[in-house]
């Protein structure tokens, strides 16, 4: 992503023993330990509660800071996590 530019919604599809999990609370942190100014709209976390059908997506905007590296992306929702990475040019 573009330096300043907002980044696309993160979504998330939660599922509990295969099946989907609705009513969860997912929280969103930003991990910038190269110091590209990367963060949610307000500050990190970020947090939602996934839908019946067990989706849900951001609604405060990510934006890309003014340096340039990669940002992990962190996801926690009811003791399961997962991260990946986000490129800021």
């Amino acid at each position: 992503m573009e330096k300043g530019k907002e980044f696309a919604p993160l979504a998330v599809m939660a599922r509990a023993g295969g099946e989907p999990a609705g009513g969860q609370v997912v929280s969103f942190y930003v991990d910038d330990p190269q110091g590209t100014g990367t963060d949610f709209q307000g500050g990190s976390p970020v947090m939602i509660t996934t839908s019946s059908d067990g989706a849900g997506s951001t609604d405060v905007p990510l934006i890309a800071g003014e340096s340039p590296g990669t940002v992990q992306i962190k996801v926690i929702a009811d003791g399961a996590h997962t991260e990946f990475p986000l490129e800021v040019v």
